[in-house]
């Protein structure tokens, strides 16, 4: 029994020297030789607590020191990144870091919003007023994840407020349903289509279709009634707007394709989701212009850089079952060339305001905006999900500020 105890003693205080070996290891090591070195640590310390507690501290200390070895490496290859960017694209290279420095980062600038917002409900709470039958396709439309309804609307409404003329809220409302109905046929689409695909993938093996909640055929049936509803508030519209609404019907059923067909999904779904730009401005205004046409450029810009971050959160995953993406394309170039994409993306907001006439209220805050995202992708970390997913929801918040840039900048 005691020589039982000594020896759990002796491998307990050997696992609290931090020490991990393998088998080869091991098996080279001479027990003798340990415990007389196990013995003699006890004998110095008066006994095994005293030894154990002396072992613990000795091993934070080394895990604090690796701890901070580890962070100046880190740092150094991220200032050695801004360095190598300052000729091509670099957000370092483009904005001085002082400036960035005064910006918030995008857990601030999400907090903010996040406040704001609270007072409405999201979409998990908007789902459960529902009957628990009906959970499962409001879960396939993403109601209870609105950020792609937000997405989808933004463009819409920058079109519209941009339209010469008072703003009409009649239209924001109907072009907003219009949103979650057709970003819901969107989701629907694209599981039909990816079902197999999803129940590979860890964060999308849960989905309706996936796990089985739905089938394919009420899968169906939910994207009739979807579309349907679509069409009723397109067909109120005038008929530009109409002609351009049926070509968004082929990107969006086209869409879920383009992921196994080239490496630039993202670009695909750019002229998808910002049409609305176009719509929104011809139902306003009846006509089209310079102005929504530069909307709908910086849109697409704004798009290829926050769905690029946004794949990175399964890169691994999508590796693996053969899913094509700008993030797998651009790799450990993404920074450098999202970042060219943002500067895009605000020459458009910039032409947009000068062929809309707006006023010096808005290039300011188009200017600051533009800002931000450059902050957020200087913050990014590209293999951390919860950083990736941080910096997409950060862009609704960019959108939501340049439809206010532009409400403002026609009355200042």
């Amino acid at each position: 029994m005691i020589l039982r105890q000594t020896r759990a003693v002796f491998h307990i205080a050997t696992c609290c020297q931090g020490h991990i070996h393998t088998s080869t290891q091991l098996a080279a090591r001479d027990p003798r030789k340990e415990w007389e070195k196990f013995s003699e640590g006890i004998r110095k310390k008066g006994s095994v607590k005293n030894w154990v507690r002396d072992r613990l501290q000795q091993q934070r200390e080394e895990n604090s020191r690796t701890f901070e070895k580890s962070k100046r490496e880190y740092e150094k290859k991220r200032e050695e990144r801004y360095r190598n960017s300052a000729g091509h694209g670099g957000v370092e290279g483009d904005l001085p870091e002082k400036f960035l420095s005064l910006l918030p980062t995008p857990a601030q600038f999400n907090a903010t919003f996040d406040k704001a917002l609270s007072k409405f409900p999201d979409g998990a709470d908007i789902v459960k007023k529902f009957p628990r039958k009906y959970w499962p396709f409001l879960h396939l439309s993403r109601v209870d994840k609105p950020i792609g309804s937000w997405l989808l609307f933004l463009p819409s409404a920058w079109g519209i407020c941009m339209a010469p003329g008072f703003i009409s809220l009649p239209l924001l409302g109907l072009f907003g349903v219009g949103a979650v109905l057709m970003r819901g046929a969107g989701c629907t689409i694209n599981d039909m289509y990816d079902i197999d695909l999803d129940k590979q993938v860890i964060r999308t093996r849960d989905r309706p279709l996936a796990s089985g909640q739905v089938s394919k055929e009420e899968a169906l049936q939910w994207l009739a009634i979807q579309l349907g509803l679509s069409s009723l508030i397109l067909f109120s519209l005038n008929t530009q707007t109409i002609v351009l609404g049926f070509f968004s019907l082929v990107l969006v059923g086209t869409y879920p394709l383009m992921k196994r067909v080239t490496d630039f999904p993202q670009l695909y779904l750019g002229l998808t989701f910002n049409l609305g730009a176009l719509m929104g401005y011809s139902a306003a205004a009846g006509n089209m212009g310079l102005a929504p046409l530069c909307l709908y450029s910086a849109g697409i810009c704004w798009t290829m850089v926050y769905d690029t971050i946004y794949a990175h959160q399964d890169k691994v995953d999508d590796m693996k079952v053969g899913v094509r993406s700008t993030a797998l394309r651009f790799g450990d170039k993404t920074i450098q060339i999202c970042t060219n994409f943002v500067s895009a993306m605000g020459l458009s907001l910039l032409l947009a305001g000068l062929a809309g006439g707006l006023g010096p209220t808005y290039f300011i805050s188009s200017f600051l905006t533009t800002c931000m995202i450059m902050k957020g992708l200087s913050l990014v970390d590209l293999n951390n999900p919860r950083s990736c997913w941080e910096f997409f929801i950060m862009n609704r918040n960019i959108g939501i500020v340049i439809l206010l840039s532009i409400i403002v900048g026609k009355i200042i």
